[in-house]
């Protein structure tokens, strides 16, 4: 059975491939991706690592669910990319490296070290312990650095004194145990699962309690004998912090890790300081963008420690880099101990995206039917813009098409030569003549795009034949003739210009969507004799083609679609990619509020359920907000609760029917990133701010569909307001956000 199948498809990474994590879709950590990434050679200073084992922080799971603002990312040493520490072989050295050379094995911090070959600098890197491996060696760098940096250089934990370590199950936490008991401290740790305690205590923790029973506090209180603590290491929010900064003796330092609390703005009272109590924010991610001499010394320190005997490489998870989405869900889920590690493993299983290898021939010529106006035109530019300096533009009006003069000489502005010719590309005869003339000029037709088309309006009751035939012969005869008369010529495109009115139907042109059914067709049969063929089913067009001059049927066509139209720059903007698949016919369009329920039935075929489980997510649904205004309260009510109650379960990772809407969301496993994760499907897709606490405080789906309704109903914003906000939005000229790429899988 035919599917669409969301993005271009994907092909099997080589082990020599250079490849890096990415979050292609904020807020989707089912859509993580590894994409090419070639590295220039190092510079000064720099040396390239080939990663051998990558760890995964909680910061790249933030990152990745866009639960990171803006300032976090530009901030640190490894941007909006995703990875922060790895450890592998030295592939190469910039000049000035002194402490390293080629074939070394290091660890230490690099950008974007999520990857299977990094560039970073030399002063960030230690050497790995002949006897230890390099997944061990990857669990070290942040953990410890972190950890030693909070503890030691802020904090001067002391001998004797007690500590209480929030998380302590996780990598920092069981580096800030083993650098505690090293200076002779007493450990109080906390974890939030009868697993995770029971394997503080196995690693000789002191005391231990549920982080997530804000009882912890008094059970603090209780071992301390009421006293409290020297020093807190925390990575809890909200009123668990506070209670935590509470505990604090009088000289307590406190040691804030965690990030949710620093980008809400939470307030916090400093009578809780008066008993000079020194508070600390750590981030280490900035320490080597920051402070690279400092990074420099604790990294020196963690390898003289573990020199030394004093500290030992973290329990660990392996994964596969095939694994990505896996480590990043169970770093989510907090379903593991200590660090999860991913290795390349020789890149295997990894499907990465084409790399686009389009290339046109200085000597060669590109013939382009249609191309005196419209979309035609438009490739001609676009094509003289990428180097083609031989153009054979073809129109049944030619020169005396309006405005073509001036386009031409647009064109000769670019360096395109530009042959001419009045023809009806369905007449055999008079199309075999243009191609004569074309090949006289001594330059071959290496290129064809075949852009012309008639639109005939009518419903199947109304549409003659001669109508059916007005809409088949630009397209078809033409495209048959096109093939025929070009069997002999070098070609290395063949493009015709579709519609993804094939996939999804236009109510009153049934002829015009069978006429670019049949140059599908043509694209599969050329590609399976081996020839060149790509036939692309464009979504609407904004500005070229027939309906640029027809806005109001341009938008009833886009809404009938659920297809949002496009700015012409973006569209051939793809052309690269799409020429690089190797498919015969990929769909290009902006799919945003397909739905069962659309003005077009077929949209509720299982042809369409990749689209509409990301669509949902995209952008602003305008299908569903247009219902959502015409139902009544309980109606409305019903709607929101299957909303959320669907966008919860694809994030809890449960079938679409099997959440309790009536049941907490925290019950059934959510936590506070997948509430972030939550929280930005619902904004997204409902135009509204939805407030975290709504998310965290215990909340179902039908309580929280109460609340989205009551939003819903909040009277809009004064027109000055409104016209102050619509002259801060982005131009639309920018392009649809969300858009839906679609590749055809038959």
């Amino acid at each position: 059975a035919p599917r669409l199948r969301l993005g271009l498809p994907a092909i099997r990474a080589n082990p020599a491939d250079s490849i890096a994590a990415s979050a292609a879709w904020p807020g989707r950590l089912d859509r993580l991706e590894w994409v090419p990434a070639p590295l220039p050679a190092p510079g000064p200073g720099d040396i390239a690592i080939e990663v051998r084992a990558a760890g995964v922080n909680f910061r790249d799971v933030m990152a990745a669910a866009g639960a990171l603002p803006e300032e976090a990312l530009l901030d640190g040493f490894t941007g909006a990319a995703l990875g922060l520490e790895c450890a592998g072989v030295v592939g190469a050295v910039g000049d000035g490296v002194t402490n390293v050379a080629i074939g070394d094995r290091v660890m230490g911090f690099a950008p974007a070290a999520l990857a299977s070959r990094v560039v970073t600098r030399a002063d960030t890197v230690v050497a790995i312990p002949a006897d230890m491996d390099f997944t061990a060696a990857a669990t070290l760098p942040v953990a410890f650095v972190t950890g030693h940096y909070s503890l030691v250089t802020l904090a001067r934990l002391a001998p004797g004194e007690t500590v209480l370590i929030h998380a302590a199950s996780g990598g920092v936490g069981l580096a800030a145990i083993q650098i505690a008991k090293a200076r002779g401290a007493t450990v109080i740790a906390t974890a939030g699962s009868p697993a995770k305690r029971a394997f503080l205590r196995m690693v000789g923790v002191d005391h231990v309690c549920d982080s997530r029973d804000l009882r912890f506090a008094a059970a603090v209180r209780e071992v301390t004998g009421g006293v409290g603590v020297d020093v807190v290491l925390n990575s809890l929010s909200g009123e668990a912090m506070e209670l935590s900064l509470g505990l604090l003796k009088p000289f307590g330092r406190f040691v804030e890790l965690g990030k949710r609390d620093f980008h809400e703005n939470r307030q916090l009272g400093v009578r809780l300081l008066r008993q000079n109590i020194s508070y600390f924010a750590i981030d280490v991610d900035q320490l080597p963008a920051r402070r690279p001499e400092l990074a420099k010394v604790l990294l020196a320190e963690l390898a003289a420690a573990l020199e030394a005997g004093e500290i030992r490489p973290l329990a660990h998870r392996c994964l596969a880099f095939a694994e990505l989405a896996d480590a990043f869900r169970l770093m989510q889920a907090a379903q593991h101990i200590g660090k999860l590690v991913l290795v390349p493993d020789g890149n295997a299983g990894i499907a990465i995206a084409p790399r686009p290898n389009f290339a046109l021939q200085g000597d060669a010529t590109y013939v382009v039917t249609g191309g005196f106006d419209g979309f035609g035109f438009a490739a001609a530019r676009w094509l003289a813009e990428r180097g083609a300096r031989h153009l054979a533009l073809i129109g049944r009006r030619g020169l005396d098409t309006p405005g073509a003069v001036k386009r031409i000489a647009e064109l000769e502005l670019l360096g395109a030569t530009v042959a001419a010719f009045a023809a009806d590309v369905a007449d055999p005869q008079a199309l075999a003549d243009v191609l004569v003339a074309v090949r006289r000029q001594g330059v071959p037709v290496r290129g064809v795009v075949h852009a012309a088309a008639t639109i005939v309006d009518g419903t199947a009751a109304l549409v003659t034949a001669k109508d059916v035939a007005m809409a088949m012969r630009a397209k078809v005869s033409g495209a048959l003739q096109l093939d025929r008369l070009t069997a002999d010529d070098p070609l290395d495109l063949f493009w015709l210009f579709s519609s993804a009115t094939t996939l999804i139907g236009a109510p009153g042109q049934g002829a015009y969507v069978a006429a670019n059914a049949a140059l599908e067709a043509l694209a599969r049969r050329r590609h399976s004799q081996g020839k060149p063929a790509l036939a692309i089913a464009w979504g609407p067009i904004a500005d070229a083609g027939a309906l640029a001059a027809r806005p109001d049927e341009r938008a009833a066509l886009s809404h009938r679609l659920g297809a949002q139209p496009m700015p012409v720059t973006r569209a051939l903007a793809a052309l690269p990619a799409m020429a690089a698949c190797g498919l015969p016919v990929v769909a290009f369009a902006d799919f945003t509020t397909l739905e069962p329920g659309h003005a077009l039935p077929i949209v509720a075929e299982r042809l369409f359920d990749d689209l509409r489980t990301v669509g949902a997510d995209s952008g602003a649904d305008e299908a569903l907000l247009g219902r959502l205004a015409s139902l009544g309260s309980v109606e409305r009510h019903e709607l929101l609760t299957s909303v959320v109650a669907d966008a919860a379960a694809r994030i809890l990772g449960l079938p679409e029917d099997g959440l309790d809407p009536h049941r907490s969301l925290a019950e059934l496993g959510m936590d506070s990133l997948m509430a972030i994760e939550l929280r930005l499907a619902l904004e997204a897709r409902l135009r509204v701010d939805v407030p975290l606490m709504s998310l965290t405080d215990g909340a179902s789906a039908t309580a929280l569909a109460t609340r989205l309704a009551e939003m819903i109903d909040q009277p809009a914003p004064s027109a000055t307001f409104a016209e102050f906000a619509l002259r801060h939005e982005p131009p639309s000229d920018t392009g649809a956000t969300g858009a839906t790429d679609l590749a055809a899988d038959d």
